[in-house]
């Protein structure tokens, strides 16, 4: 009877709201993963599946810790955070011209997923105990130093998606910390203009330009990049208002629609289950992310704050940016959408923060940053 008062009492206090959206997307995105590679490679399905159970036993985890404890942690995971980085350039797996994964046995790891929830932690812990107690600029030019060191490795991997969710998560946590939006605005110009220095001098590579290029004009490289944008679009289209069914839709069985149980899932779901489906599926991710800005509003407690503030940032770059290219309002940059992609990296660090989400929500009272 004591374990069963304990269990009642951890799950007492829950955002039930938030919790039915995830569940909802998680099944949504095994669906959607099943119609994807069933007919092709079922083994994606499987390793899925796989990879869910361990997310949903480092969600337990994460739900069952001490925030306190996460905050003590704080610099030590940044410094891991550095290693991992540092580690992958030297002796990780290359793969579609990108030096990305980490083989641990039977698993390949991909640090610069990780590299989203431990700096999340990091800038927390930073923000929280500085916010306030200096001026904005003080505050936005040593952020920036903290961050630039994971960004630049991640960037030079290249993966120039996930070193634009950390630059999100930056800003957004900027932007909570209370520094002011004409600073803001100004920090991305300067990184507009450095993009554009970086474009002038070569460092971006010639296929980061041509994804630019066939966002912009598609039909110009419709046979090569730009294929995949004009592909998912008639996938889009093909659904109509409720879809082929599941299981039935063409343009992916075919193999029209490339990279379709990653980056284009929600092609999926927009041609199986029609305009219907893919706006349940819209709604659903708003709802999560309307949780969290309750969560954010709700906690006392400022490292607790920027932990949810850098939460709602992740699924957020992750939410607009996927779905944005996959309707041609974003240039494709190989991100995954979370609960639904295939990848295992992105499953965890989803699961993990809405973990770390639940935990804040449920048992306020133990967090004081100050313990």
């Amino acid at each position: 009877m004591t374990g069963i008062g304990s269990w009642r009492r951890a799950w007492s206090g829950v955002d039930w709201r938030l919790l039915t959206a995830w569940v909802s997307l998680q099944i949504i995105g095994l669906l959607a993963l099943a119609s994807a590679t069933y007919s092709s490679d079922i083994s994606r399905f499987v390793r899925q599946v796989v990879w869910l159970a361990i997310a949903i036993i480092v969600h337990w985890l994460a739900f069952r810790s001490d925030l306190n404890q996460w905050l003590r942690w704080s610099p030590l995971l940044y410094k891991f955070n550095i290693a991992l980085l540092v580690l992958v350039l030297i002796v990780g797996e290359e793969r579609y011209g990108a030096q990305r994964w980490l083989r641990v046995g039977p698993l390949a790891l991909q640090p610069s997923e990780f590299a989203k929830p431990l700096l999340i932690i990091s800038l927390a812990s930073f923000f929280s105990q500085r916010a306030g107690a200096s001026g904005d600029w003080s505050l936005l030019i040593r952020s920036a130093v903290y961050v630039t060191v994971p960004f630049l490795l991640i960037f030079w991997q290249p993966d120039f998606g996930t070193a634009l969710v950390l630059a999100a998560i930056w800003l957004g946590m900027l932007f909570i910390a209370g520094i002011a939006v004409p600073i803001l605005l100004s920090t991305v110009l300067a990184g507009i203009l450095l993009f554009s220095v970086a474009w002038q001098k070569g460092i971006i590579k010639d296929y980061q330009k041509n994804r630019l290029t066939a966002f912009i004009d598609p039909y110009s490289r419709a046979n090569r990049e730009g294929y995949h944008i004009l592909q998912a679009q008639l996938a889009i289209g093909s659904g109509g208002l409720t879809g082929t069914g599941l299981f039935k839709g063409r343009m992916g069985k075919l193999g029209f629609v490339p990279a379709q149980h990653t980056d284009f899932i929600f092609t999926v779901i927009s041609e199986e289950t029609g305009f219907v489906g893919s706006s349940v599926t819209v709604l659903l991710f708003l709802l999560l992310l309307s949780r969290l800005l309750v969560a954010l509003n709700r906690t006392g407690d400022p490292f607790a704050a920027f932990i949810l503030a850098g939460t709602f940032f992740y699924f957020a770059a992750h939410f607009f940016i996927n779905v944005g290219m996959n309707l041609r309002l974003m240039p494709i940059t190989g991100l995954p959408l979370p609960f639904l992609s295939a990848g295992g990296s992105n499953l965890v660090n989803s699961h993990f923060l809405l973990g770390l989400t639940q935990m804040i929500v449920a048992r306020p009272k133990r967090f004081s940053s100050a313990a």
